[in-house]
C-alpha cells in the first residue's frame, strides 16, 4: 500500500480522494505541494484529472504512481504537465527520490522505461546551460551506445566534449566514436575530446576522509577551461560524461560519491558545461542504498533512465 511509504517524518498527507473529480476538488480546496495520481481512477481517469487540475493551478506539481506499464500512457501521463511517472511495483525504491525530484521542481520517470524518450511538456524547460542529469542504466551497450551518439554529435555541432570512464567502458566508447565517424586521434589532439580513466583521476583527489575539494576543483576547472577554449562553438558549453562517483559507489563510499556530485554542481557555478552522471541500475537495490540513492537524485537538475533520452540543446 502507498500509504505504508508516505509514513516519512517530512512528509504530511493532508487530503485522500477516491476518484478523479474528487482529486480536482479537493486540490483546490487544499492546494497541497504534491500531488499523487493514479491512472486508472474511478469517473474520470487521472490523465484528464491532471489535466483540469493544472488548468485552476498551472504551477502544482503532480506525480503519476501507477502499475500501468505502457508508454503511451507514460508519454501521455508526462504530458500534462505531471514532474514524474513511478511504476508502482518499484515504488518501495522510487518514490521517494521521485517525490524528492519532483517537488525541487526536477522530472522523475521510472528506470524500467529506460531506452524511451519521453517528450517535454511546454512548461518544463530544456537541459540548462549548466545541466546535471543522473541516469541509472542496466545495459551497457546501450549505455555506451547512447554516450557515442552524444558525443558524436555533440562534436559535430561544435562543443568539446569530455568522459571520466571505467576501464572497461574506455575501449568500448572509443570504438563506437571511430563507428560514427569521429576522428578520435584529431578531436583529441585539438582539444576538443579528453577520454580520461575514472580510477586514475580518483587517485589525484581522493583522500582518505573523501575528496580533496581544492584538489577537485583546480583539476577539473582547468580540463573544463581547456575544453571550452578549444571548442568550435564558443558560447555553447562543454559536455561531459562521468563514471567516478559509480566507481565510488561500487567501493560503498556513498558520501564521498554524493560529496562529487556536490562539488561538480560547485564547479557549475564558474563554468558552462553539460554533465551527464551514470549508475548501475542495480546497485541500487536493497533498504541500504534507499536514502543514498535519495540524495544522489537530489544533487541533480533531472533524473532519467537512460542516456539516450538526453538531447543536447543545439546553438
Amino acid at each position: 500500500m502507498l500509504s505504508n511509504l508516505l509514513k516519512w517524518p517530512q512528509l504530511q498527507v493532508v487530503g485522500e480522494a477516491c476518484d478523479g473529480r474528487e482529486a480536482v476538488l479537493k486540490s483546490q480546496q487544499l492546494q497541497p505541494d504534491l500531488i499523487l495520481l493514479d491512472i486508472g481512477l474511478p469517473k474520470m481517469n487521472g490523465i484528464e484529472t491532471a489535466r483540469q487540475i493544472r488548468r485552476q493551478s498551472p504551477n502544482v506539481r503532480i506525480l503519476f504512481c501507477t502499475e500501468n506499464h505502457s508508454p503511451d500512457i507514460a508519454e501521455a501521463a508526462l504530458r500534462t504537465g505531471a514532474k514524474g511517472y513511478v511504476v508502482k511495483s518499484d515504488a518501495a525504491r522510487d518514490l521517494f527520490p521521485a517525490m524528492t525530484a519532483v517537488l525541487d521542481g526536477r522530472r522523475f520517470v521510472s528506470p524500467r522505461f529506460a531506452g524511451l524518450e519521453f517528450a517535454r511538456t511546454s512548461d518544463t524547460s530544456s537541459v540548462s546551460e549548466k545541466g546535471h542529469v543522473v541516469h541509472f542504466y542496466t545495459d551497457d551497450i546501450v549505455l555506451l551506445d547512447g554516450i557515442a551518439t552524444l558525443f558524436a554529435g555533440s562534436l559535430a555541432d561544435g562543443k568539446s566534449v569530455a568522459a571520466i570512464l571505467t576501464s572497461s567502458h574506455r575501449s568500448g566508447l572509443e570504438r563506437r566514436l571511430l563507428a560514427q565517424g569521429v576522428d578520435v586521434s584529431k578531436a583529441t589532439q585539438n582539444g576538443r575530446l579528453s577520454i580520461l580513466d575514472a580510477d586514475h583521476e580518483l587517485s589525484e583527489f581522493m583522500e582518505p576522509a573523501g575528496p580533496s575539494r581544492e584538489r577537485f576543483l583546480l583539476k577539473f576547472g582547468n580540463m573544463l577551461r581547456a575544453l571550452q577554449t578549444a571548442a568550435v562553438a564558443k558560447r555553447s558549453g562543454v559536455v561531459v560524461f562521468g563514471e567516478m562517483v559509480a566507481v565510488l559507489w561500487a567501493q560503498q563510499s556513498y558520501d564521498a560519491a554524493i560529496r562529487i556530485e556536490e562539488l561538480w554542481n560547485e564547479l557549475a557555478l564558474t563554468c558552462s558545461f553539460h554533465l551527464y552522471c551514470a549508475y548501475p541500475a542495480n546497485a541500487f537495490r536493497d533498504e541500504v542504498t534507499l536514502v543514498p540513492y535519495a540524495e544522489i537524485c537530489a544533487q541533480h537538475s533531472e533524473v532519467v533512465s537512460a542516456l539516450e533520452a538526453i538531447a543536447v540543446p543545439h546553438g
